[in-house]
């Protein structure tokens, strides 16, 4: 580094070339920026994406690669929320794209701020394993504010390592600009992004999809014992609501369970019609919660 006293003798005519070269510098790295985010933008608003999973591993709507996935949840549900983060990652480590994608070969990582842990602790790993994910291909990485996580989040993105998936959680809500900037992020190499906002994250956002999860009671064995995790979840909008030619993707509301053996999602049972069709029903959540195993 420079000190003061170098910089005070140094002469007038060497201080102004060495502006120029710097602003010169500067100005091919912003017209560099320019570019790469104009075609990143234009492979995020084409529709040529890939599947994080969908139909063929059992949920009710896809989940497309290269844009931002926004999961949103109660205070409460937060637990069910990183349970669905986590069941969404082993399908990527076991190459849930579509096959005409290269697939990713990196390991899934999972940014998470400090105080999005705070509550209800970090994730555990026999926990994990149980979910069916290999252990040995996830990044933990624990941040001390949302401002560095997002940070993180699209380093990682930009990275060399060519992650499977990236996934994030924060205590608070995204903004426009933040939401923008991961599409960027994310969308040169078609990398999987979900991010779990908090509980303040109903403002504007660059999302491509927002799910809504809610905790479900666990479907149960003959024996009474846990046979397999639920949620509630609700696709509250999304941009692909025609992808592909595909209308599975609109607004609607469903249980679903995860089967850690097979992989896979299963619809346990969907609210009738689409959230697009009709207003919403005052206590369907708790009708839908009143569902047994079996």
């Amino acid at each position: 580094m420079r000190c003061l006293t170098n910089l005070d003798h140094a002469p007038a005519r060497k201080t102004a070339a060495s502006t120029q070269e710097r602003l010169a510098a500067l100005r091919k790295a912003v017209d560099g920026l320019q570019a790469e985010g104009a075609e990143a933008q234009a492979g995020a608003v084409a529709p040529r994406h890939g599947r994080l999973c969908g139909p063929d591993w059992g949920l009710p709507a896809e989940l497309p690669c290269g844009v931002l996935n926004e999961v949103v949840a109660a205070h409460a549900d937060r637990p069910a929320a990183f349970g669905f983060l986590f069941t969404l990652t082993v399908l990527s480590l076991e190459g849930g794209l579509d096959r005409d994608l290269e697939l990713q070969a990196g390991p899934a990582v999972l940014v998470a701020a400090r105080r999005a842990l705070a509550d209800f602790g970090d994730p555990y790993g026999h926990g994990l394993a149980q979910l069916g994910l290999d252990l040995g291909r996830l990044i933990l990485v624990e941040t001390r504010t949302d401002k560095d996580a997002l940070w993180a989040i699209e380093e990682t993105l930009r990275s060399e390592a060519r992650p499977a998936m990236v996934a994030g959680a924060l205590a608070g809500g995204l903004d426009l600009t933040s939401s923008r900037r991961l599409n960027l992020a994310a969308a040169p190499r078609h990398t999987p992004l979900v991010l779990l906002s908090g509980t303040k994250a109903v403002g504007t956002s660059a999302a491509a999809a927002r799910w809504r999860i809610a905790a479900a009671p666990a479907a149960r064995d003959r024996f009474g014992a846990l046979a397999a995790p639920r949620w509630h979840v609700t696709l509250e909008r999304s941009r692909f609501g025609n992808h592909r030619g595909r209308p599975m993707n609109r607004p609607g509301a469903w249980l679903i369970e995860w089967n850690h053996v097979a992989h896979r999602f299963r619809v346990v049972a969907g609210l009738a019609g689409c959230l697009a069709d009709r207003p919403p029903v005052a206590g369907a959540g708790q009708d839908l919660g009143r569902l047994r195993a079996g």
